[in-house]
Order: structure tokens, then C-alpha cells, then sequence
């Protein structure tokens, strides 16, 4: 299961493969990602915001509208196993070393919410 609520909350289940494909844009206005960008995905664990449980970066090749950003199998095994649905809260970063610009991430409706369901728990 994978879904991207109207609210950027992501519901996905663990150890499942997912991509979809990250458009930016500022009051209607869609961002054009250029060659030698760097979007970083990153989630954190909710009870402790500062431990990082994954990272992954995604190189812009040529200037595009939008960066498909993909998790393995792997990259979705956040954490230890679980039996009930868990929150953590995301956010994705341009240039996160050189010129930092959050796209999604914490604003005036606060954290960004990845719930993870449990392997094989398929729910909604």
C-alpha cells in the first residue's frame, strides 16, 4: 500500500517499493529542479525528531519539473518490525548542503506524517 494524502501525509507499508514523482511550486508558480540539484528525503522518528532513521538523495541529471524519488524494499524497512501502524514525520530539502530549501516539511500545519504500516498489513 502507498498513498499521498491531500495533506503530504505518505501511508505506505513496510518493505514495500514506492517512487512517485515530486513537483514544487510556490503560489501556482511549479519550480524547475536544474542539473546539479540535490533533493533530499528524510524522516525522522516522531518521540525523537533529532535521530534520523533515513536519508536518501536523489541527483537532478538535467534541469525537469519534477524528481521522481524512489524507496526500495529496503528503504521502507525503517525501523525495527512492527505490529501496529507508526508515525514519523518527513521533510524534502533541495540543496541541503549549499543552498538549504525545504519544500515539504514543517509548516503552520505542522509535521509531515509518514505512517508506517506493518509487513504484509495492507490497511485503510
Amino acid at each position: 500500500m502507498f498513498k499521498i494524502n491531500e495533506d503530504k501525509s505518505i501511508y505506505l507499508t513496510r518493505g514495500d517499493h514506492v517512487s512517485f514523482l515530486l513537483v514544487a511550486n510556490d503560489k501556482g508558480i511549479v519550480h524547475t529542479f536544474g542539473k546539479g540539484d540535490l533533493v533530499r528525503f528524510k524522516v525522522y522518528e516522531k518521540k525523537a525528531c533529532h535521530c534520523v532513521a533515513l536519508q536518501k538523495d536523489f541527483p537532478v541529471e538535467s534541469d525537469t519539473m519534477g524528481v521522481e524519488i524512489v524507496l526500495t524494499e529496503e528503504d521502507t524497512k525503517i525501523g525495527n518490525e512492527i505490529s501496529k501502524p507508526t508515525d514519523y514525520w518527513y521533510e524534502v530539502e533541495v540543496n541541503p548542503e549549499t543552498e538549504p530549501n525545504t519544500i515539504i516539511g514543517y509548516d503552520e500545519n505542522g509535521a509531515k506524517v509518514l505512517k508506517l504500516f506493518p509487513e504484509g498489513g495492507d490497511m485503510i
